[in-house]
């Protein structure tokens, strides 16, 4: 389940529904608040492409510090596209 009411979502990567814009105003229009990942971030939705230098790039460097938040106790979901989408149509 994801709730996009009084969430925060950090989306990365390239999305196939949209532009970074484009998902970040859908998340609002829902609810949701787009950020930058940090300790309080909710969900960190990947987009649908990724490509084999993802950890050369800071779409790899957001799910590593996700990780890392994780570790720390931080209560952040890391989802994919396509489920971030089950829950917005």
């Amino acid at each position: 389940e994801v709730a996009i009411q009084d969430s925060t979502f950090c989306f990365t990567g390239t999305f196939e529904s949209g532009t970074r814009k484009e998902v970040e105003a859908k998340t609002e229009d829902l609810g949701g608040t787009p950020s930058r990942l940090n300790g309080s971030t909710n969900y960190l939705v990947i987009g649908a492409y990724a490509t084999d230098s993802w950890i050369h790039s800071s779409y790899g460097r957001k799910i590593e510090k996700a990780l890392e938040y994780k570790q720390k106790g931080k209560d952040i979901k890391i989802i994919s596209e396509h489920h971030w989408l089950k829950f917005i149509n």
